[in-house]
C-alpha cells in the first residue's frame, strides 16, 4: 500500500493482506447464469407456503441472491465486474445497453469472502428514453422534475456507483460479516449502540 499509516492498520488488522490483481476478470451477467448452473448452484423451489419443494436452475432475467453470488466469487477466488443485468433487475434510470437494449451498461464488483461491495452504471441521458422508463415502471415523473430537467435542457453523457463501506471494509480485514466493521451494528437481541 502506498500509504504507510494506511498500511500498518491494515497488516494490524489482517496480516495475511494481498491487494487483488488487476485486472479485474470481467463476467456479462448472462455468463454468471451459465456458470452457476454448470457449477451445480441451484435455486430453491418453494412451495406457497414457502417450504422447499426442489432445486432448480438459474434462468436469465432472474436476479441472482447474495448466497448463490457470494459463492461463485469465492469458488473462482479473485474480484469480478458482473456486468450487463437484464433490464427488468436494475433501477429505471440505467442506460440500456446499445447493443442489446434488454441488458443495462451497469457493473457490480463481487470481492471473494464478500460478495457485492460496489454497484454502477451509466444513466439515461435522453429525455425522451427517461420519460419512456417513467411510464414503464409506472412512476409519477413529477417529483423528479429536477432530475427529468437536466435531460430536457441539456446534460451529457454520465454514470454514478454507490459503495458499501462496511462491505469493502469486511473485504479488506478479512471479516466475514459487516457486523465485525460496522459502527453501530444491528442483530437480534442488540438494537442499542
Amino acid at each position: 500500500m502506498a500509504n504507510p499509516e494506511a498500511a500498518a492498520i491494515v497488516a494490524e488488522l489482517n496480516p495475511g493482506f494481498v491487494a487483488p490483481k488487476k485486472p479485474f476478470r470481467r463476467m456479462d451477467y448472462a455468463d454468471a447464469i451459465k456458470w452457476l448452473n454448470e457449477n451445480g448452484i441451484k435455486k430453491d423451489v418453494l412451495d406457497e407456503d414457502g417450504n422447499k419443494i426442489g432445486e432448480a436452475d438459474y434462468e436469465f432475467g432472474e436476479d441472482i441472491p447474495e448466497s448463490p453470488e457470494r459463492r461463485m466469487t469465492d469458488t473462482i477466488g479473485e474480484p469480478i465486474l458482473l456486468c450487463r443485468f437484464p433490464t427488468p433487475l436494475k433501477a429505471f434510470y440505467m442506460k440500456r445497453c446499445p447493443e442489446d437494449p434488454s441488458v443495462t451498461e451497469s457493473v457490480d464488483v463481487l470481492m471473494p469472502n464478500v460478495g457485492e461491495i460496489m454497484g454502477a452504471s451509466m444513466r439515461i441521458a435522453d429525455y425522451e428514453e427517461l420519460m419512456a422508463a417513467y411510464e414503464r415502471e409506472g412512476i409519477d415523473s413529477t417529483p423528479y422534475y429536477w432530475f427529468t430537467d437536466q435531460r430536457k435542457y441539456g446534460t451529457c453523457e454520465h454514470g454514478g456507483f454507490g459503495i458499501g463501506v462496511e462491505r469493502f471494509l469486511a473485504w479488506l480485514l478479512n471479516r466475514f460479516t459487516v457486523r465485525d466493521v460496522c459502527l453501530y451494528p444491528r442483530f437480534p437481541g442488540r438494537c442499542q449502540p
